[in-house]
């Protein structure tokens, strides 16, 4: 399928290779593969969201930490898979770690709100994953900050695109986490 028109190949099955590659030896908690977590984003917006995603969104969501989590820089995606992957993948990167930069908080999210929809979808899918992971493995920093983040940040930013499945589905998250 062809990422953003501009003949740019997009074959998940490569996306998800270079993911596994970016986060190599890298876990979110002890003896759990950091790509784990990409994956199950990708999978909550394949198998639970009520709408068909299309693979720009998917391939956002395979690399959507690469940029801050890994060395890699911002071209590599452009040059691999195009201006709407590597855009939509800088979206959601509140540090370029490549290129030492670090975003405000007030721009992050800034660019969640006005980017496209593909971007507000996979930071929603990876927030629905993160407290999830947060239920079933508790630490209270996160607790706090998804609680506080999510009901302060997200939340608004999905009410006021209409995304009302997302929206249910982390108010019930973070009802949970707060309790």
């Amino acid at each position: 399928m062809q990422g953003d028109g501009a003949g740019y190949e997009l074959d998940l099955e490569e996306v998800d290779a270079f993911a596994e590659a970016a986060h190599q030896g890298q876990e979110r908690r002890p003896g759990a593969p950091y790509v784990d977590h990409v994956r199950a984003v990708r999978r909550i917006l394949e198998e639970e969201f009520p709408e068909p995603v299309d693979d720009v969104t998917l391939a956002i969501a395979l690399l959507h930490d690469v940029l801050e989590e890994c060395d890699v820089h911002p071209t590599i995606l452009l040059e691999r898979w195009g201006k709407e992957v590597q855009e939509g993948v800088t979206l959601l990167s509140s540090r370029l770690r490549a290129l030492g930069i670090e975003r405000s908080p007030a721009v992050y999210w800034s660019g969640i709100r006005r980017g496209p929809r593909s971007v507000r979808l996979v930071k929603s899918a990876d927030r629905i994953h993160n407290i999830r992971e947060t239920l079933q493995h508790p630490r209270e920093d996160l607790r706090e900050k998804y609680v506080d983040e999510t009901s302060r940040e997200l939340l608004p930013i999905l009410r006021d695109a209409r995304e009302v499945w997302m929206v249910e589905r982390l108010e019930e998250l973070v009802e949970r986490l707060d309790a």
